[in-house]
């Protein structure tokens, strides 16, 4: 049922479209035009407008060896992430798409997976770290590498999942019928088609968990430092040049896995 602020909302956007895409762009990226802005602040608190442009505190950045090591932590969560959710995620949507499980009992998987969707990013955190804390595992690298496995789960089995929907399945047929096994098909068939599904996963998983604050924040303990962590660290000293220099280099390294994952998947 189309309600009259339906149609005001419609009509307004019809009548001024160039407008709302300049209020939406400015809404999203305006906040990160402004960090990169400062981040070419010579001095090492940022005034608007800059007395000038430097790129020193991107030499400072990469000269910070604490930052450096959260670097390569936060690189190496993102590869795990990347490896086991892609793996994990392309056998969830086997189980999803064609299994020959009771559609019933296919929903109920979908929605499990589904669930840290939608249940509060700390709320998992918290019950991950109580769950690790019961196993004796404690706190640090690995509670981490695991609650960042557990929250891209779900983006990695839909991703891949509707790939896998859109597979015509007599193709798996013919390959069966000249002679190939299970394994050979799936080999030499299915997952060349699934393959740019497979690599947007990857680059996808990459991108959240290089990018995730808040559940390492409550599982990674004092030994375990990522780039997200460190930059709140320092955020309580100061807007910094070199808080803004990091930033940007990190929206960067996120934008381009998103961006390339975006690109890769597309439908053949």
């Amino acid at each position: 049922m189309v309600t009259r602020l339906d149609r005001l909302l419609v009509r307004g956007a019809g009548r001024f479209p160039g407008a709302v895409v300049a209020v939406t762009f400015c809404f999203l990226y305006l906040p990160v035009a402004v960090v990169g802005y400062l981040s070419l602040s010579p001095g090492a608190q940022p005034t608007i407008p800059l007395d000038g442009f430097s790129l020193r505190w991107y030499g400072e950045v990469f000269a910070d060896r604490r930052f450096l090591r959260s670097m390569l932590t936060s690189l190496g969560l993102g590869v795990f992430a990347a490896v086991f959710g892609t793996t994990l995620g392309l056998a969830a949507a086997y189980t999803l798409v064609r299994s020959r499980l009771r559609a019933s009992v296919r929903g109920a998987i979908g929605a499990v997976i589904a669930l840290p969707l939608f249940v509060p990013t700390v709320v998992v955190a918290f019950g991950i770290g109580i769950t690790a804390n019961r196993l004796g595992i404690g706190f640090g690298l690995l509670p981490v590498a695991l609650g960042h496995l557990f929250w891209v789960l779900p983006f990695s089995t839909f991703l891949i999942a509707a790939r896998y929907g859109e597979l015509d399945p007599a193709v798996s047929e013919a390959a069966r019928d000249l002679g190939a096994d299970r394994v050979a098909v799936f080999r030499t068939v299915t997952l060349p088609l699934l393959l740019p599904a497979l690599v947007a996963s990857a680059l996808f998983c990459f991108a959240l968990s290089f990018n995730e604050f808040l559940i390492t924040f409550f599982l990674s303990g004092s030994g375990t430092t990522t780039v997200p962590l460190e930059i709140f660290g320092k955020v309580r000293v100061g807007a910094t040049s070199f808080l803004n220099a990091a930033s940007v280099i990190v929206l960067v390294i996120g934008a381009l896995a998103a961006g390339t994952a975006s690109a890769i998947r597309k439908p053949t």
